[in-house]
């Protein structure tokens, strides 16, 4: 759509996330030719010669080297240290989108600036495909100590939300011959599928396969205790088999499904504007979001309560959104900023935070890397694995990126047009 009007500068924000490799290898063919001269009509044609055609400047913003086109000549990079941000642009001269990042890490730590700097690169292979495995010594990174604690806080006093009576204590979610479909379209079929308590799943499959589809099924399956509720008609139903998936408990706010996706994401900026840090964190993105698409006695409902304050700080603090993790959190300005004021990396952590305060029993993380840049990835992976290694929590991963997989997830569910290809052992 944007290069159809054929424009004098195409700037690409973050342009790759959520396409899987297919779809990436297709845009970086295109950022490619349209650098070289070619414009969308010859594009198009398959006319090879671009010798009179008007040029399009590119200007992409990313935060992974392997996105930076060959034919990319000038780079500007902007970081913030404790002197505030920096910028600065230099000629490519030939470097490599790997050797791009090791410059900015190799600055950043003259710089002192913390963080990026701790991220391992292996100057063979571009990034380590273990960045998780960097943040061992960071100040604030939990202990395995810590993470028992704070996943076990309270649950003599409240008990486990987990009492569905078709499921059993160490099933979270049961699939049989399950068919999904929206306004007759067939989306999901023939699914056979268990998620057993303390199991990692990675969910995998092209775009399209019915990966956010089912992702989304499991949320409102689970927040609607099973029940079919449908509040728009967009919304994809079981049309045949059996789906039991643990419920969420809206008065204990613990146990249960968390979720975090794009599509959270985007409804939380176009509908939480206004909504402060801690409101989110202690509410529940999951809860919230469920809410706004259910009828008023549903949002009555899902709204007593909320996650403990101390539980939802601490969470914050570990994805490095509160500046000292060892101060009183209530005090700390962040937790009043209103949602709209945040920058799209720090949304995308405070949605995750969160879900991870809810201490769900099955936590959904589609795509949940998507806008966060090197640092923050290992950040949110290095937390996932360690709360993975330290608790019972079942995870749904979903990504097209194989470097986002902790050794944690053991197992795989790959989809392609709605069928199952695998289910098993990773």
């Amino acid at each position: 759509r944007a290069l159809v009007s054929k424009p004098e500068l195409l700037i690409l924000d973050n342009a790759f996330d959520g396409l899987d490799v297919q779809g990436r290898a297709g845009l970086q063919d295109i950022i490619e030719r349209v650098l070289k001269g070619f414009r969308m009509d010859i594009l198009v044609q398959g006319v090879g010669d671009a010798k009179d055609t008007a040029r399009t400047q590119v200007l992409l913003l990313t935060h992974r080297p392997e996105e930076i086109a060959d034919g990319m000549g000038r780079v500007t990079f902007m970081d913030r240290g404790d002197d505030g941000k920096r910028v600065r642009t230099e000629d490519r001269m030939g470097r490599s989108g790997e050797d791009l990042v090791r410059s900015l890490d190799e600055s950043n730590q003259t710089n002192s600036y913390s963080g990026v700097g701790e991220v391992h690169i292996d100057k063979s292979k571009g990034v380590t495909q273990r960045t998780w495995d960097s943040f061992s010594e960071y100040n604030d990174f939990p202990s395995n100590e810590e993470i028992i604690n704070f996943w076990e806080y309270g649950k003599a006093r409240n008990g486990d939300a987990t009492t569905d009576s078709a499921l059993s204590k160490d099933v979270l979610v049961h699939a049989r011959d399950l068919n999904v479909t929206r306004d007759d379209v067939t989306l999901l079929t023939h699914l056979n599928w268990t998620v057993q308590r303390g199991e990692r799943w990675h969910l995998a499959g092209t775009n399209g396969a019915g990966k956010s589809t089912l992702s989304r099924l499991l949320l409102r399956m689970s927040m609607n205790n099973n029940r079919e509720f449908s509040s728009t008609s967009s919304d994809a139903v079981v049309a045949d088999g059996s789906f039991d998936v643990v419920s969420n408990n809206a008065c204990l706010r613990r146990g249960g499904v968390g979720w975090v996706s794009t599509e959270l994401h985007l409804h939380a900026t176009h509908n939480w504007g206004d909504r402060t840090v801690l409101d989110i964190l202690m509410s529940g993105s999951s809860f919230l979001f469920n809410a706004d698409r259910n009828d008023e006695e549903k949002h009555s409902a899902v709204t007593r309560g909320a996650v403990d304050e101390d539980i939802a700080t601490t969470a914050a603090c570990w994805l490095g959104l509160l500046d000292d993790c060892h101060c009183q959190n209530s005090n700390d300005p962040f937790l009043s900023r209103e949602l709209s004021t945040l920058s799209q990396g720090e949304q995308k952590l405070l949605l995750i935070g969160s879900a991870i305060a809810q201490r769900p029993s099955l936590l959904i993380l589609d795509e949940p890397c998507q806008g966060l840049d090197l640092w923050n990835r290992g950040l949110l992976l290095g937390l996932l694995e360690r709360i993975s290694c330290n608790t019972d929590m079942s995870l749904l991963y979903v990504t097209h990126h194989e470097d986002e997989l902790i050794p944690s997830i053991g197992h795989r569910l790959t989809l392609d047009d709605g069928n199952v290809t695998y289910c098993g052992v990773r």
